[in-house]
C-alpha cells in the first residue's frame, strides 16, 4: 500500500463494546503513529479513518465517565474551557494568579465581554460543578487532567513569551510532587512554540523519582476558539486535535471531550503544536490576499464584493476570511504569525509568504489614511468619527486592534485632526489603550455629530442600522469610509451620503455645497 491511501474501518451500531486497535505498519510508523487505540466505542454508526498521516474518528460516542479537572488560566479560553467541561458533567476548578479576576469570578461576574459565558459560568457554579482558585496549589489531589490555558503574549522580538507559562509549570511541578496523585495528564491548550509539551513533560518528570515518572504525561490539545464565539466554538468544534505519545493519554482526553461533535484527530505533540500556528498563519495569509485584491479593485474600477463572491463560491477556497477591510488584529493572528515566522527562521525554514501577509496587514491603515486624504480638502483641520474600536464585533478585545493602528497613523499624518470614537462593548477597555487626545463617546450619534467624516472600523450590527437621514442630520459632512463593507453604499450614496467602501473605486476629492 502506498502512502496517501485511506484505511477505513466501518463500525456498525451492533459492534461489540470494546476498544479498537490499529496495529503498526511501515505506513503508520512513517507518520509517527505506531499503535493508535480508538478511545471510545460508538453507540451509533461511525468510522475510523487513517488519512494523510492522521487517525480520525467520525461518529458519536457513549457518554464518558465524569472527571475532576483543573484549568490554569482564567482568560477567555481557560474560562470557556472550564465552564464547558463543567457543563458536560465534569467537576472543574479554574485557577489564576490574578486575584482581582478570581474575586470577580467568585462573585459570578465574568470580567470581559464574551457572549454566553456569563450564563454558562453561573449555571455551573450553582450546580456545584465549577469553582475558582488563586493558584495551582488549590487544585484537588485527585485531579485527573490539568489544562494549561495560560496566556502567551508576544515579546518585543515577536516570539511567544512563556514567562507566565513556565511560572505556572513550576507551581504545577510542586503540586505533582506533593500531592502523590496516581496519574495526571497535563494538556497544553496555550499557544506555544513547537516542542513545549515535550519540554514540559521532561520538567515535570524530573521532580519525581524515576520509578514514578509515569505518573505524569503531557499532551498538546490546541484551542481554536474565536473571541466573540468562544462558547459556541467549545460546544461545536470543527475538530479536536490530540497530540500525544501515549494511547492511554489520548484515551483519557477523548473521554474528557465525549459528547462534543466534530472529528477527533490524533497526532504527535509537535505536529499538534505546529498545527495551531500554521492554521492561524493561513487565515492571516487569506485575509491579506483579500486586502491586496481589494486594492487592485479600487484602482481598476472593479467591485471586490463581487470578486469575493466568485472566490467564495469555489469549494476549494470557501467564503470565510475573504472580507476585505482594515486587516487582522486581536490576540491570536498577529501574535501567532510573528511566532511562526520567528520559529521558522531559527529552524532554517523561512516563511516568506507569512512575512508578506504581516507586511500587507501593516499597510491597511495607511491605505485608509490615503483615501481620507484623497477625499478631504484639509484633513488636518477635520473632525473624524471612528465607529468601532474592538478588533472585531462580538468582543471588547482591543489587543492589536486595527483601530489603534489607525488612530496612531491619523495623528501622525494629520496633526490637528480631532478624533472621536465609539464602540458598544469596548468603552472601558479603550480608556487604557486609546491615546488621550481621542475623545471616547457614549453613542454613535455623539461621535458623528458635527463630524467631517467617519470611518467604520468594527462591523457591529448597530452601525448597519444607521440611516442615511441620520448621517445627514448628525454630520457636518456626511462622508463614510466603510472599512468593513458593512453598509449599503449604493443606498447611502443615492440619499446624499458619500459612502466609500473597501475594494471599490477610490472616490476623488469631494466638493460640498455648505448649504446642501
Amino acid at each position: 500500500m502506498q502512502p496517501g491511501y485511506t484505511i477505513r474501518i466501518h463500525i456498525s451500531s451492533n459492534t461489540p463494546s470494546r476498544l479498537w486497535m490499529i496495529h503498526g505498519s511501515s505506513l503508520l510508523r512513517s507518520c509517527s503513529i505506531i499503535c493508535r487505540r480508538l478511545p471510545h466505542y460508538p453507540q451509533a454508526p461511525g468510522s475510523l479513518v487513517f488519512r494523510k498521516g492522521l487517525l480520525q474518528y467520525k461518529g458519536r460516542t457513549r457518554e464518558a465517565r465524569h472527571m475532576k479537572i483543573a484549568v490554569a488560566g482564567a482568560g477567555v479560553v481557560g474560562l470557556a474551557s472550564a465552564a464547558g467541561f463543567a457543563e458536560l458533567g465534569h467537576t472543574a476548578i479554574c485557577v489564576d494568579i490574578d486575584k482581582e479576576k478570581i474575586a470577580s469570578l467568585q462573585r459570578g461576574v465574568v470580567p470581559y465581554y464574551e457572549p454566553g459565558l456569563q450564563e454558562l459560568t453561573l449555571r455551573n457554579m450553582a450546580a456545584g460543578r465549577m469553582r475558582f482558585g488563586t493558584g495551582i496549589h488549590e487544585i484537588p489531589a485527585d485531579t485527573e487532567v490539568v489544562i494549561m490555558a495560560v496566556g502567551t503574549p508576544s515579546d518585543p522580538d515577536g516570539d511567544l513569551s512563556l514567562t507566565a507559562f513556565w511560572a505556572a509549570a513550576d507551581e504545577l511541578a510542586d503540586w505533582i510532587e506533593k500531592c502523590a496523585c496516581p496519574a495526571v495528564v497535563v494538556a497544553v491548550k496555550s499557544t506555544v512554540p513547537v516542542g513545549t509539551a515535550d519540554s514540559l513533560e521532561e520538567k515535570l518528570r524530573m521532580r519525581l523519582p524515576p520509578s514514578e515518572s509515569g505518573r505524569v504525561d503531557t499532551a498538546s490539545v490546541p484551542e481554536f476558539m474565536r473571541e466573540g464565539s468562544a462558547v459556541k466554538d467549545f460546544f461545536e468544534p470543527a475538530r479536536l486535535i490530540i497530540g500525544s505519545a501515549s494511547a492511554q493519554t489520548a484515551e483519557r482526553l477523548t473521554s474528557l471531550h465525549a459528547g462534543l461533535p466534530g472529528r477527533v484527530i490524533f497526532t504527535d505533540r509537535r505536529s499538534a503544536e505546529l498545527s495551531k500556528l500554521a492554521a492561524n498563519a493561513f487565515l492571516a495569509v487569506k485575509i491579506s490576499f483579500s486586502n491586496e485584491v481589494a486594492v487592485l479593485c479600487e484602482q481598476i474600477g472593479a467591485d471586490y464584493n463581487d470578486v469575493a463572491g466568485v472566490l467564495g463560491s469555489d469549494p476549494r477556497i470557501g467564503p470565510h476570511f475573504l472580507g476585505a477591510g482594515l486587516g487582522f488584529g486581536g490576540s491570536c493572528l498577529p501574535k501567532d504569525t510573528r511566532a511562526l515566522v520567528r520559529f521558522a527562521e531559527r529552524s532554517g525554514a523561512p516563511q516568506t509568504l507569512v512575512e508578506a501577509a504581516i507586511h500587507v496587514n501593516r499597510q491597511r491603515t495607511e491605505r485608509i489614511a490615503h483615501k481620507l486624504e484623497e477625499a478631504l480638502d484639509n484633513p488636518g483641520a477635520s473632525t473624524i468619527a471612528l465607529l468601532g474600536l474592538a478588533f472585531k464585533a462580538g468582543t471588547d478585545d482591543m489587543r492589536e486592534a486595527p483601530s489603534v493602528r489607525l488612530m496612531e497613523e491619523l495623528m501622525r499624518r494629520f496633526p490637528g485632526m480631532e478624533l472621536r470614537a465609539y464602540d458598544p462593548a469596548s468603552t472601558e477597555a479603550a480608556r487604557g489603550i486609546v491615546p488621550g487626545q481621542v475623545r471616547i463617546c457614549r453613542s454613535a450619534e455623539e461621535a458623528l455629530r458635527g463630524a467631517d467624516g467617519a470611518i467604520l472600523v468594527t462591523e457591529w450590527p448597530e452601525f448597519g442600522k444607521i440611516r442615511a437621514i441620520d448621517f445627514r442630520n448628525w454630520m457636518k459632512r456626511p462622508i463614510i469610509w466603510d472599512g468593513r463593507n458593512l453598509l449599503d453604499a449604493d443606498e447611502l450614496n443615492a440619499h446624499g451620503v458619500r459612502c466609500i467602501g473597501t475594494g471599490r473605486p477610490i472616490l476623488r476629492r469631494i466638493a460640498f455645497d455648505e448649504n446642501s
